[in-house]
C-alpha cells in the first residue's frame, strides 16, 4: 500500500507493518512459554530507526525495515532453570501496548486518507 502523497503515509504504513510483525513475534513467544531452552524474540525497530535518523538527514521511511532478533538480555532475571527466557506477564503487557499502538496508527492513517479525500472533493467543487 505505497501512497506517494507525503512521507507520513510511508511512515504510518511502516509502523502498521512493524506493529503487525511485533504482534506475531510476541504471540510466538507466548506460544513457546513452556518450551525448554526457548529464547524470547523481539522486534528491533525503534532503536534501528533512531540510529538511522542520527546518521542521515534524509531517511526514507518506506524502505526502512524492522529486525527480529533473539533477545540476549536476561538481566531482568527472566531466564528459568529450563533456559526459557519468556516472561508471560511482560509478553502480555507488550501485546496490549502493541495493540494500542496499532489502533493509533490505523486511526492516524484513516484521518490522513480523510484529509486527502476532502482535498480531492474540494477541488471538484
Amino acid at each position: 500500500m505505497s501512497v506517494g502523497v507525503d512521507k507520513t503515509f510511508g511512515l504510518l504504513e511502516n509502523m502498521l507493518d512493524v506493529s503487525s510483525l511485533r504482534h506475531k513475534v510476541v504471540a510466538n513467544n507466548i506460544a513457546n512459554v513452556n518450551t525448554p531452552g526457548y529464547k524470547k524474540m523481539v522486534v528491533n525497530f525503534e532503536e534501528e530507526l533512531e540510529k538511522a535518523i542520527e546518521n542521515s538527514s534524509q531517511t526514507n521511511f518506506s524502505k526502512f525495515q524492522p529486525k527480529v532478533i533473539i533477545s540476549e538480555d536476561v538481566t531482568d532475571g527472566t531466564m528459568r532453570n529450563d533456559g526459557n527466557t519468556v516472561d508471560m506477564e511482560k509478553e502480555v503487557a507488550t501485546l496490549l501496548k502493541n495493540t494500542s499502538s496499532y489502533k493509533t496508527y490505523s486511526q492516524l492513517l484513516a484521518k490522513k486518507f480523510d484529509l486527502v479525500k476532502a482535498a480531492i472533493d474540494g477541488s471538484k467543487g
